[in-house]
């Protein structure tokens, strides 16, 4: 603690605090880089201990410029110059580059850009045999941004295209041992993107290319649930919401999402206490939906919303529909909440 004080007095800043200064920044800048320009952003959108949410993943922020986003660090990267920009916002200084470096007493080499004696940047990674493993950017024993793997027993590549944290994650090409292209496109994870999901547990990655998302009973009742902004989706198209779900969840917002069609809740979600008025009515739990302009039906089950202070619908030109409860029993969604229905909403008879 002392040595830490010491540097702070010297520096003038803490290098650590600055780091973690630099990631939230960028943390907080992916839902403006999904909004602005999703077909180049290829993210997930996952909870770290049930304290704090982070982003991880690719984002093109031109032809050759990326940035590897991920819980512990933020890279940015040139793929044109082969150059290493910045960590956590700060720009590289004193990368030896056209260096060759031992890894193991077996032979493993790498040879490129090298700092503090570990591969820091552009290089080539040869294994024991002297044969290439991996052409790219790699921090450490991590290959990170962009790279081209390589079957190394014959020497032809196996995969070319952006990496996070050593995944595949973007936009890439895969081959065969043949040399035969096997599938060019985008993956998450290792994982060939699929546009619907049907989420079981909250410990599933949400990532911003899904266009039909469907939530199993129960699920994501974690307390870290406490607020849902949809326009980390911005390709939605149909929400379904099963029974029971987002107990805690004060804050939803549906907002913008300009290919969202149709949403329906089930019985029970987004509720904490279902009775006791006025000891249940919560003031902080807000449900918007606005500026959706192909969304068509708003269905909402019994006993949902419950205790959320505040609907505000508006400005869906295109809404045929609003369904809240069940014909001849008692809906109790919204049941103390001041209901706004703004302009160009218009329900066809």
């Amino acid at each position: 603690m002392i040595d830490s004080i010491r540097r702070i007095q010297q520096d003038g800043y803490s290098k650590p605090l600055l780091a973690l200064a630099n990631r939230w920044r960028t943390q907080n800048s992916c839902a403006e880089y999904i909004k602005k320009d999703n077909d180049h952003c290829f993210l997930t959108l996952f909870n770290h201990n049930g304290l704090c949410w982070y982003h991880e993943g690719i984002v093109e922020k031109s032809s050759s410029v990326l940035l590897e986003i991920s819980k512990d660090r933020v890279i940015e990267v040139d793929t044109a110059s082969h150059k290493l920009l910045r960590v956590n916002g700060e720009e590289i200084k004193d990368v030896e580059s056209k260096q060759v470096l031992d890894l193991s007493d077996d032979g493993e080499r790498w040879e490129g850009d090298v700092l503090n004696n570990e591969p820091y940047g552009w290089g080539v990674l040869y294994d024991s045999e002297n044969q290439i493993v991996y052409e790219g950017f790699r921090i450490g024993d991590v290959n990170v941004c962009y790279g081209r793997s390589y079957y190394s027993d014959i020497q032809k590549p196996e995969y070319e295209g952006t990496i996070c944290e050593g995944k595949r994650w973007g936009r890439g090409i895969h081959y065969d041992r043949n040399g035969t292209i096997v599938f060019v496109g985008e993956c998450i994870n290792e994982q060939k993107i699929e546009v619907r999901i049907e989420l079981v547990s909250e410990h599933q990655l949400l990532h911003n290319h899904f266009e039909e998302l469907i939530l199993r009973d129960n699920c994501c009742n974690g307390k870290e649930w406490t607020s849902f902004d949809f326009s980390i989706l911005p390709k939605l198209r149909v929400l379904r919401v099963k029974e029971e779900c987002f107990r805690f969840v004060e804050e939803v917002k549906l907002i913008g999402l300009s290919q969202l069609e149709s949403v329906v809740i089930g019985e029970g979600c987004f509720t904490m206490y279902k009775s006791d008025w006025p000891q249940t009515m919560n003031p902080n739990r807000h449900f918007y939906l606005k500026n959706c302009e192909r969304l068509r039906e708003l269905k909402i089950g019994r006993v949902s919303f419950s205790d959320y202070s505040l609907c505000e619908i508006s400005n869906l030109p295109l809404l045929e529909a609003i369904e809240m409860g069940e014909w001849n029993d008692s809906s109790d969604s919204f049941m103390y909440a001041s209901l706004e229905l703004k302009s160009n909403c218009f329900m066809k008879e």
